[in-house]
């Protein structure tokens, strides 16, 4: 009888020690994210004395997130997939209301508005003069960048807080980014 009793508290203790956390369980699991902010671009040039700038609006990203335990405390692994088909991953804890994360890498499409102009000539044969029409259009550089961050845990939603720094992959530029939102909505 002793021995079927210690069997049976030696399983539960196992059970309990395996079991994850109340604040655990409750971030774990699937989600559906946007994220949307300001980063800033800067460019230096060789002898200038101040960099050029300029502020660039994220165009809105979505994906899915997944994050499971690690079974090691609060460890959680986060599994990132952004809608074009990126997939990132980190690890992180969660304590006292809030998840933060190990920083991770990735790449990020940045629009820019770039001006270009068009001559156009009006007016016939004898008067005629030529107008100057400035146009814009977006595009895109890509950057490697670094994120950085937190995520404040509300019932079912996740408010992510996320600071960027990067390079980009073809030019001078650096870019900086601070208050870049992201919402976890569990699925």
């Amino acid at each position: 009888m002793k021995s079927k009793l210690f069997i049976v508290l030696a399983a539960t203790l196992l059970l309990v020690s395996c079991s994850d956390s109340p604040a655990v369980r409750g971030v774990k699991g699937a989600y559906r994210y946007k994220t949307t902010g300001k980063v800033t671009l800067e460019e230096n040039y060789a002898g200038a004395t101040k960099a050029d700038t300029l502020v660039a609006n994220l165009d809105n990203e979505s994906g899915t997130l997944e994050i499971v335990s690690l079974h090691d405390g609060d460890s959680l692994l986060i599994t990132i997939d952004q809608k074009n088909g990126n997939v990132t991953v980190t690890r992180g804890m969660v304590k006292d209301g809030r998840m933060n994360f190990a920083a991770y890498y990735r790449t990020l499409d940045v629009p820019t508005a770039v001006k270009y102009f068009d001559t156009i000539r009006i007016g016939g044969a004898i008067l005629s003069y030529d107008t100057i029409l400035v146009r814009e259009r977006n595009e895109y550089e890509t950057y490697d960048i670094t994120v950085r961050g937190y995520a404040d845990v509300y019932d079912n939603n996740l408010v992510f807080n996320l600071e960027y720094t990067g390079q980009s992959q073809t030019s001078e530029r650096t870019l900086r980014g601070k208050g870049i939102r992201s919402l976890a909505k569990k699925n």
